[in-house]
């Protein structure tokens, strides 16, 4: 799992030094689907269980070095048809061994080792070594977490991204980062296109990403990616076709509307000749403090996505576009606890219209040391 401080807890590390500081979090979901058909595995529950370890240290003025990574085990709820996001838990991890996809191997992965180095304050910084790159880029304050916030990956990241990197998005590569004016941010990030460390920056992934800060009044931020994927990708209608780069084109805004209120929303597109959704929309709505219970945060999302012409032609069965819904409730329990009931509606699961929608419901328990 990506594991993030949120919702401004006062945690207290494992081990911390002026210099030195190891932290981490424990995340635990259990979900089931109804409605699901025996082909795919019928209704029925799955969990999945991670633990996240993030160990920093100054090694010199201004810089830090940052080595991330976790455990896992189960995989999940995977009994439900193909999804053009993958699956209902952003959580689950995908990984190679001996050269076969698998689940949550018993292992420690290493998700990020990089060095960070930054000038003037924070206003300009330089990052590269093993790299998550949603961990930089397609940020969003209140749909970005899914140890705090959404569960569904439709709504953690923009579907719409083919991202470089592994299948996790995890590779080499290195960032610029630059906040010149109050205002701005620019990020720019160059990485290995499928994150093997083998033809190293061959066939690149390659993005820009400009942001705008909203100050005065309640805060918001929006932001405006291009991306590239060099990787080769098989053209859907002419597989023989395989050095097509995918590239597209993404906004995305998050924004207060007052202390408990706040608003967001993504759009991506890409190249429909390579990928079986060409757009994506999703939308939703953050409220702090429901129900009289301070600390508490509740969430609601929907998202659509719209099958490629390609896809269509190719599957003419898969005629729709896919319809996605979230609500979650995240409840303060203790200092550093946090659990959370969700449930997630799908639609026509991946462009089959012949499928009925399907019923996920789960618990999250989140715990951060």
């Amino acid at each position: 799992g990506k594991e993030k401080e949120d919702l401004n807890e006062e945690i207290y590390p494992i081990q911390s030094s002026r210099k030195t500081r190891i932290r981490g979090g424990l995340t635990f979901i259990s979900q089931g689907i109804t409605n699901n058909e025996t082909q795919f595995g019928g209704d029925g529950g799955d969990a999945s269980l991670s633990i996240d370890l993030i160990f920093e240290s100054e090694l010199r003025q201004n810089g830090l070095l940052i080595v991330r990574g976790d455990f896992m085990r189960g995989d999940g709820l995977t009994r439900h048809p193909v999804l053009f996001s993958g699956g209902v838990n952003a959580d689950i991890e995908d990984f190679k061994a001996n050269g076969t996809l698998e689940k949550n191997p018993d292992a420690f992965h290493l998700i990020e080792a990089l060095y960070e180095q930054t000038w003037q304050g924070e206003r300009f910084r330089f990052s590269f070594g093993q790299i998550d790159l949603t961990s930089y880029f397609d940020q969003n304050e209140f749909a970005n977490s899914e140890t705090f916030q959404f569960i569904s990956p439709l709504f953690v990241n923009n579907a719409a991204i083919g991202w470089g990197g592994d299948v996790n998005g995890y590779g080499p590569g290195l960032i610029f980062h630059a906040h010149p004016v109050k205002a701005f941010e620019l990020n720019a990030g160059l990485f290995e296109g499928d994150g093997n460390y083998e033809n190293v920056f061959n066939q690149p992934f390659w993005i820009v990403e400009v942001e705008y800060e909203r100050h005065g009044g309640f805060e918001g931020h929006y932001r405006f990616i291009y991306w590239s994927n060099e990787t080769g990708h098989p053209e859907i209608l002419n597989p023989a076709a395989v050095n097509t780069r995918n590239r597209g084109f993404s906004i995305s805004f998050d924004q207060a509307l007052s202390e408990r209120f706040g608003v967001w929303s993504r759009f991506g597109l890409q190249d429909g000749k390579v990928s079986k959704f060409d757009h994506h929309v999703s939308l939703g709505l953050q409220i702090k403090n429901p129900f009289g219970r301070t600390d508490d945060v509740l969430g609601l999302a929907f998202g659509t996505t719209w099958i490629s012409d390609a896809y269509h032609e190719k599957q003419a069965e898969l005629d729709q576009n896919e319809y996605a819904a979230e609500i979650y409730y995240n409840v303060r329990a203790s200092n550093g606890l946090h659990i959370s009931p969700d449930l997630q509606y799908i639609a026509n699961p991946g462009g089959n219209g012949h499928i009925g929608p399907i019923t996920v419901y789960g618990v999250r328990a989140q715990l951060q040391f």
